[in-house]
């Protein structure tokens, strides 16, 4: 089964800095669309870090009663489930152009595998970490060359997630060997384009945090309730047009590498 567009073998290397401005371009230039796929994720994400925050002032989790973890769990889940029905939406508008519910086809497989690449790919890289932290200590080097390394193999695999999404699925050794000579470049984009999102971050926790402080400092109390959900919020807004950035920039790839034609909201083509 084939995309159509240019042939992987002839594609030249994707221009890392245009290809993340691109992206950004591309999210801001349909905040309808993002808003429409992404308030639910959005609330969850928020939800999950109140509860931290909850979590936090009882003592670092320490205090936290059963219900506590119990709701945290059930956020976590809940997010990470949300965020593998964004992903694949936001992929599918992108390459196929489709504007879909985030509802639509709620349960489809493919999120479900989707989702099951996505914790394969985040959470398998920590298992020989953790490994290696157990039998050399934690003052040795060999965690973070191995972080460097297993944090390479991660990314070479990450076009399963694009074909998944369209139901072009790749397996793990076919999306390996097409990231050949991208992967660097699909590094550099991936830490690129959270740049943007992390100052944004750190500029709204650094005012925001002022404030807290000036309000305790002045008596005036009821503000101390507000600034956090006020953070919260900024934070969770942040986080997710740096992600929708972040899945452009996969799709742009997945586009460039595998196939499919070029412009912004391009039709993927059948076999």
């Amino acid at each position: 089964m084939s995309i159509g567009g240019q042939p992987p073998a002839t594609a030249g290397k994707v221009p890392v800095l245009d290809t993340v401005v691109e992206s950004y371009r591309f999210v801001f230039a349909n905040p309808g669309r993002f808003l429409a796929l992404g308030w639910l994720p959005l609330l969850i994400a928020f939800s999950v870090n109140m509860v931290s925050d909850v979590r936090g002032e009882v003592g670092g989790g320490e205090d936290a009663s059963v219900a506590d973890w119990v709701a945290y769990v059930a956020l976590e889940a809940g997010y990470w489930a949300m965020y593998a029905v964004f992903a694949v939406r936001w992929h599918r508008f992108y390459l196929l152009d489709e504007r879909e519910s985030v509802f639509s086809e709620f349960l489809a497989a493919r999120n479900w595998r989707f989702l099951g690449y996505t914790l394969l790919l985040t959470f398998a890289p920590m298992v020989p970490m953790w490994v290696i932290v157990l039998i050399s200590g934690f003052v040795s080097i060999l965690p973070s060359i191995a972080a460097s390394i297993l944090l390479f193999v991660m990314f070479r695999f990450s076009l399963v997630l694009p074909g998944t999404a369209v139901d072009r699925p790749l397996g793990l050794g076919e999306a390996w060997h097409k990231m050949l000579g991208h992967t660097w470049r699909f590094i550099g984009a991936f830490f690129l384009v959270a740049i943007p999102a992390m100052f944004l971050i750190w500029i709204v926790s650094a005012i925001l945090g002022q404030s807290l402080s000036g309000g305790i400092t002045s008596g005036e109390p009821e503000s101390m309730a507000d600034v956090p959900v006020v953070t919260n919020a900024a934070i969770a807004i942040i986080g997710f047009l740096w992600t929708a950035a972040g899945i452009t920039v996969l799709s742009k790839f997945y586009r460039h590498i595998v196939g499919g034609n070029t412009g912004e909201g391009g039709v993927v083509v059948g076999p």
